[in-house]
Formats: structure tokens, C-alpha cells, sequence
């Protein structure tokens, strides 16, 4: 797993025009996922305070929300990257696209 700080370095790959549509996505992966018990609470009630401030579409919450779906679910998170067409940010990632 990549610390916040190289999420957040990955996360400036990142077009911000993508941030808003990449946010929600995330958000549908995490509510889908059959392994949420795996996101740490700390990270749930990170999550519930940028949902709430509106601040999930900024790097910060770009990142918590990346941190939280590769726990959840690897593959699909690779998958959704690849979809966005943000294929070198899931290898960054470690994440295997086809």
C-alpha cells in the first residue's frame, strides 16, 4: 500500500477536470465493494468530513478515496482508472491494467 504522501504525488497526475466524475466513481466502487470492512474507521471519518464540506473532488479527498478503494477492491480500482484513461496513474499505483 502507498503512503498519503505518495498518493498524493500520484494524485497531481491527476487532470483536476477529472477530479469531479473520478470522485464519484470512487464513491460507487467503495458503496459496491463486499470488502468495506477493510477501510480503517479513521479513514471512513475522514471521508464522512470532506463528504460533508463538499471537498471529496479536491487532491486531499482524490487521495482518501483512492487510499480507501485499493483496499476494497485492487482490481476494480485499476480497471476504473484505466476506464478514465488514467492507465499510468494505476501503474503508479502498482495496479495492472489490460
Amino acid at each position: 500500500m502507498k503512503s498519503r504522501a505518495d498518493l498524493r504525488e500520484i494524485v497531481g497526475r491527476i487532470p483536476s477536470e477529472l477530479y469531479g466524475d473520478l470522485s464519484m466513481d470512487l464513491m460507487d466502487l467503495l458503496l459496491a465493494a463486499k470488502k468495506g470492512d477493510r477501510i480503517p474507521s479513521s479513514s471512513v471519518k475522514e471521508l464522512l468530513q470532506l463528504w460533508r464540506r463538499d471537498k471529496l473532488d479536491t487532491p486531499d479527498g482524490i487521495s482518501l478515496l483512492l487510499e480507501a478503494a485499493l483496499s476494497v477492491d485492487p482490481e476494480g480500482t485499476g480497471r476504473l482508472l484505466a476506464s478514465k484513461g488514467l492507465s499510468e496513474v494505476a501503474g503508479k499505483l502498482g495496479l495492472e491494467v489490460s
